[in-house]
């Protein structure tokens, strides 16, 4: 079985300020997978 090459990703700095509204943010809406993400979206 052949591997895999790895795709190179642009990584962004998490502050706290980014950090800390992504935790409000999943525990507001109960996130769980991708899918929830997606319905919160198309909500807001």
């Amino acid at each position: 079985m052949m591997a895999r090459e790895r795709k190179l990703v642009n990584k962004v700095q998490m502050t706290d300020r980014k950090h800390n509204i992504t935790q409000q943010f999943l525990q507001e809406y109960d996130i769980q997978s991708a899918e929830d993400i997606q319905d919160v979206l198309n909500e807001i």
